[in-house]
């Protein structure tokens, strides 16, 4: 369902925008849930021996088939929702939201029974759960997409949900909206599913050595049998928080930038070569005019 956002009384959509645009400064100001930071403080010793038992390999094998059983779900059909309401989209992000905290918190109450067996169980089910809630958060804004470059922007939307500190959090925000420009545009479009191969090997490294620092760490304390389960409950639904809080501004970000409401972030300036008396400077090799 869509219509024209000309049909919309001004103000309303410019209330409806205002917010929308509050909702993205208040989303690059924000750090990861309170009991996600205390978990990883609290868990770091055990967390590095975890990382140890769950190599990378194991969790870029999981990211790669839990984005696409995650497809295999997804409801086909026209949106029930206006599509142009940008509230009505945020609303329908919040019930993926909802629907995905409950059902990680259930799985990690179980698994948490069991200790590390359980655990080798719920990691596989927490992602699966991650990819399908970002998959409906985006259709939530109308984006159903499920090509390469589809899938490498799901990835960077992990990525930046599992990124702590500032420094490295303002990389994936910026990566996450470089990418949006690009998907935004159909020439830039285009030129970036040239390269998504290379993007997604690169990507889900990236996601899976991050999944590795911060997921992991997180859910160590769930190596305690029976107790465990309480706190793999709160674990799973604070990590599934902050994939939804990412998703919502990555996916927020596309539909302003479709309808021309907000301007796409510029390119990355690039560094002019240096010049010495009217010539380039020449490299290492020799290379130079």
């Amino acid at each position: 369902m869509s219509r024209n956002l000309s049909d919309e009384p001004g103000s309303a959509l410019a209330d409806a925008v205002a917010r929308a645009l509050d909702a993205q400064r208040d989303y690059e100001g924000q750090r990861a849930t309170r009991l996600g930071r205390g978990a990883e403080r609290l868990t770091a010793p055990a967390g590095a021996a975890l990382r140890r038992l769950v190599p990378p390999v194991v969790l870029r094998r999981a990211l790669r088939g839990a984005d696409a059983a995650a497809g295999l779900g997804m409801p086909g059909g026209p949106a029930a929702h206006d599509l142009d309401d940008i509230d009505a989209c945020d609303a329908v992000a919040i019930a993926a939201q909802k629907w995905a905290v409950g059902s990680n918190a259930a799985t990690g109450g179980v698994a948490g029974w069991f200790g590390g067996l359980g655990l080798t169980l719920d990691i596989p089910a927490t992602l699966s759960l991650a990819a399908r809630n970002v998959r409906d958060t985006g259709a939530a804004y109308g984006f159903r997409g499920d090509d390469e470059a589809e899938r490498a922007f799901r990835l960077m939307i992990l990525e930046l949900a599992a990124t702590r500190g500032l420094e490295a959090r303002a990389d994936a925000l910026g990566r996450v909206n470089a990418l949006s420009r690009r998907l935004s545009d159909p020439v830039t479009r285009a030129a970036a599913a040239q390269a998504t191969d290379w993007l997604l090997d690169k990507m889900v490294e990236r996601v899976a050595r991050q999944l590795g620092l911060n997921l992991l760490q997180r859910k160590a304390a769930q190596i305690v049998p029976i107790a465990g389960g309480v706190i793999a409950a709160g674990v799973n639904a604070s990590f599934q928080t902050d994939v939804s809080r990412a998703a919502r501004y990555a996916y927020r970000q596309r539909w302003l930038m479709a309808r021309r409401l907000i301007a796409p972030p510029p390119e990355p300036a690039r560094a002019k070569p240096a010049r010495r008396g009217g010539q380039r400077r020449k490299g290492p090799a020799g290379e130079g005019a």
